[in-house]
């Protein structure tokens, strides 16, 4: 089966932003070594997380819905990657779009920052930076990152959507209206 031109044009440009950036970065040791060291560090550090939210009691659901939502963005990043089967910049012959690590870890992200928003920011420094790290150390191209990141954005708005509990004043209006009517 060919590819259309446009796949091929995409490929390539994407292939050269990414030889670029592990170019540019490369030569510059301090930086190139903690974007890797944050790249290798961001699923341990994400998986601990989970597990701290799941163990601790307040934060208990939270914990299921960012394990949850970690779990259904990679399980359906791996579908999309089996069918895409575009190869990965490096030596590993798994396809690499989207990235696994970048859905799982927008989708922890996603879920940890929803309600409280003073998270937000540092998650997503986090999540970026080490999502900047799996490019520069040859994992994967760029445009392999942006759609795992933006397929676990989807999921993880989707489970918020979903564990949403209707809140007291929602729950009194409605039993309002149902006494009502």
């Amino acid at each position: 089966m060919q590819r259309p031109a446009f796949n091929e044009t995409f490929d390539r440009l994407d292939r050269e932003l990414g030889a670029r950036l592990r170019g540019r970065l490369g030569g510059r040791g301090c930086l190139a070594r903690t974007l890797a060291l944050a790249a290798d560090a961001m699923s341990p550090l994400y998986r601990f997380a989970v597990l701290v939210l799941i163990l601790w009691r307040p934060t208990r659901v939270r914990g299921v819905r960012a394990l949850v939502a970690a779990v259904v963005a990679a399980l359906i990043a791996k579908r999309i990657r089996e069918g895409v089967a575009r190869p990965r910049p490096g030596v590993r012959v798994e396809g690499g779009l989207p990235s696994r690590h970048a859905a799982a870890a927008v989708a922890i992200a996603g879920v940890i920052a929803e309600r409280r928003r003073g998270l937000a920011l540092p998650v997503a420094v986090i999540t970026a930076v080490g999502l900047a790290g799996r490019i520069t150390t040859g994992d994967h191209d760029p445009a392999d990152v942006v759609a795992g990141a933006v397929l676990g954005g989807v999921v993880a708005s989707v489970v918020a959507r979903v564990g949403r509990r209707p809140t007291r004043a929602r729950g009194r209006r409605a039993g309002q209206r149902a006494a009502r009517g």
